[in-house]
């Protein structure tokens, strides 16, 4: 909570600033701010203003001015802002002077700045008012009690709490647990006990729960878990809050010895509040509990909280007990003790941890590795050792780990598992060499060295290996990842062009462009197409400066051939428009079969545009001329399950054959999916100048008339 004295800075601040951008001799004196606040002329605002700046610079010479102001509903606050912020005498007594003739929401600001200003003359005045007809009035008195404390502000609140209006009592409630915060433990005590003994609602009894737990330092751990059998959930999280937050002397021994009186249903909550106290004098106690078997679903989440307790306090000592943990045949067990391994300690740990690896066999070295590789650990001699064994299980194991760990000097040892032919390999362990290559090269930070050792491991590679290669170059990305694979897009093998150019069209970054229009411009190329199809892909959905997507749109159409192709293309100039986009169009346009979506996408485009007359040009080359429309009936949906969509259509329709919806996506269009799963249609009679005519339309089609 920010003290007065920082309040009175950022005040200070808060005027200075505009202060200084007037000029600093602007700002008024003392007297003539008084003069402002006894003005019948000035208006309030003036007023308000000068009430902030007494708030910094005033003095006790401009209280009985400021304290005029608290009968003012507009500007009660105000002064009171002011008032507070003086430290004289006068201004709590001119507040307590106030606090006797106003009633209504200015008595209660004015019971709130007595609060504030912890005015203990003011506890006879508060405590009148604690049994003030005015329920807001009573609270404010409760809580300025609160605030001042003491032992008659204690009395009177303690009266609070035998009134008959539950809100009242709560407020009493709350200004004596506000009273038991300022007070020795033993008195605070009693006080936090006559809360809890007092009818009173839930938020009290938390607060007076917490209190009461925090004040009795190890004696309050009955309490807290009496807490924790109860049947109300708020109660049984602030007694497990007080377990993290409860101090003193033999506090952790009690909170250990209170384990076997905790209800089973909260016994592991109540240890993860144990671990969040960090205490290492814990972990034997931990230790312990990991080591018991488990017989029923509780005993594993007791198990599971101890392993996690560990996890945060541990040191070398634990291991053992955590390897256990991480070989149980309990998949839950086995998944925390692997966590904890991976995440206990700091370096000395790890030193520790390759240690016990080259003592370890079988399951233990297994899951020692697994553990390496997790926490990074350089172990590189060790883990190429362990991945020459026999066992297939410890081999997988280093290999993972060597992926985490590994260096551009380890890659071969990798690569030569990885892309091995031998038919003797292990299915399993080749696997998962593939996939620790993937994630030591996808890691090296020298990108284009790494590179380089793939190429090389690719000449003397298998085909179905140099294809493996392929998918992790893609993996890694990068310009020189990018290079490697257009030389197998241009090259002569058959699978390698189908595979460079598939994960070409998947590639995530603009600068596949080039490579996949090197490879579309090919008129005999296998994929040509498909290369074709990528580029318009990165022309659609990848974020570029407007004069580079303009510049690919002009390209994309010279490797376009197909309808399918300018299809892509229209659909692009539609989400980007400009006056390059719309030039293309036309020219799709030209083709008979796609005219009716050029003209509806060259509409939707022209729209976007500044009109100007190449736009009128373009869009006269589309032969496009203005009809009137009139949408008699429409219809969404599947057979069977249709919406009317008339009305919602009308809306939207001009003076041109091509509707462009304010949505192009019909469902959103038409206010949902009438047949969800199922293929739509847009069913639509109407009009053109008079003539009936009818047209039918796919889901999310553009939607261009045909003239009767």
């Amino acid at each position: 909570m920010p003290t007065k004295q920082t309040f009175l800075l950022l005040l200070a601040l808060v005027w200075l600033v505009p202060a200084n951008a007037r000029g600093a001799d602007e700002i008024p004196t003392e007297t003539e701010m008084i003069a402002t606040l006894t003005s019948a002329d000035a208006p309030p605002a003036d007023k308000a203003i000068t009430c902030k700046q007494l708030a910094v610079f005033g003095s006790a010479d401009c209280i009985p001015s400021v304290a005029a102001l608290l009968s003012d509903p507009e500007l009660n606050s105000w002064a009171r802002i002011t008032l507070e912020a003086i430290e004289d005498p006068a201004a709590e007594a001119a507040l307590i002077e106030a606090a006797t003739t106003l009633e209504g929401l200015p008595l209660v600001g004015v019971i709130n700045s007595l609060g504030v200003k912890r005015a203990e003359a003011a506890v006879d005045l508060l405590s009148e008012n604690l049994g003030s007809d005015d329920d807001l009035v009573a609270q404010a008195s409760a809580m300025s009690l609160g605030k001042v404390g003491g032992p008659e502000a204690t009395a009177a609140l303690d009266e609070g709490l035998k009134e008959s209006r539950m809100n009242i009592r709560s407020a009493a409630a709350e200004g004596l647990i506000r009273c038991a915060e300022q007070v020795p433990s033993d008195q605070a005590i009693e006080l936090y006990d006559l809360v809890l003994d007092t009818e009173l609602p839930l938020p009290r009894k938390v607060e007076a729960t917490r209190g009461a737990i925090l004040a009795r330092g190890k004696a309050g751990i009955d309490l807290l878990v009496e807490s924790l059998k109860s049947d109300n959930q708020r109660i049984r999280y602030i007694a497990l809050t007080t377990a993290r937050e409860l101090s003193g002397d033999g506090v952790p021994e009690g909170l250990l010895a209170a384990r076997s009186d905790v209800p089973s249903s909260q016994a592991a909550l109540f240890l993860v509040a144990l671990g969040d106290r960090g205490d290492a004098s814990m972990l034997p106690a931990m230790l312990e509990t990991i080591e018991q078997p488990v017989q029923s679903d509780t005993d594993v989440d007791i198990k599971t909280a101890a392993i996690g307790v560990v996890q945060r306090i541990g040191d070398p000592s634990c291991l053992d007990a955590l390897i256990a943990a991480a070989t149980d045949d309990n998949d839950v067990i086995a998944a925390a003790g692997r966590t904890a391994l991976q995440n206990v300690g700091d370096d000395e740990m790890n030193t520790v941890i390759i240690e016990r690896a080259r003592e370890a066999e079988g399951d233990a070295l297994e899951t020692w590795l697994q553990v390496i590789g997790a926490r990074r650990i350089d172990a590189i001699e060790l883990l190429v050792d362990a991945a020459e064994r026999d066992d297939t299980g410890i081999q997988t194991a280093a290999l993972t780990a060597l992926g985490d760990v590994a260096t551009l000097d380890e890659l071969p040892i990798l690569s030569k598992r990885a892309f091995s032919n031998s038919e003797d390999q292990d299915s399993g362990v080749h696997a998962t060499a593939l996939k620790a290559v993937r994630a030591a090269c996808v890691r090296m930070a020298d990108k284009a060295a790494c590179v380089d050792q793939l190429e090389a491991a690719m000449k003397d590679a298998d085909p179905a290996s140099q294809i493996e290669i392929l998918e992790i170059l893609a993996a890694m990305g990068g310009p020189e990842a990018l290079l490697a694979i257009e030389k197998s897009a241009l090259g002569n093998s058959y699978a390698l062009q189908n595979a460079a150019t598939r994960l070409l069209g998947g590639w995530m970054t603009v600068d596949a462009a080039n490579v996949l229009e090197k490879v579309a411009a090919k008129r005999d190329h296998p994929y040509r197409i498909r290369a074709a199809r990528g580029y318009l892909r990165l022309l659609r959905q990848f974020p570029m400066p407007p004069a580079r997507r303009d510049s690919m749109a002009e390209t994309a159409m010279s490797l376009s051939t197909r309808d399918e192709e300018k299809r892509l293309l229209l659909d692009a100039a539609g989400r980007y428009p400009s006056l390059k986009m719309l030039e293309l169009t036309v020219q799709i346009g030209e083709n008979s079969s796609l005219q009716n979506e050029a003209q509806a996408v060259g509409m939707a485009i022209a729209r976007d545009l500044e009109p100007s007359d190449r736009v009128t040009d373009l869009l006269n080359d589309l032969d496009i001329q203005e009809v009137k429309v009139e949408i008699v009936r429409a219809r969404y949906g599947a057979p069977g399950e249709e919406v009317d969509v008339t009305e919602r259509l009308q809306k939207q329709v001009g003076n041109l054959p091509i509707i462009r919806l304010a949505n192009p996506n019909y469902n959103s269009n038409f206010g949902g999916d009438p047949a969800p799963g199922k293929p739509k249609r847009l069913t639509i009679e109407y009009r053109i100048d008079g003539k009936k005519g009818s047209s039918v339309f796919e889901e999310n089609a553009p939607v261009v008339l045909e003239i009767p």
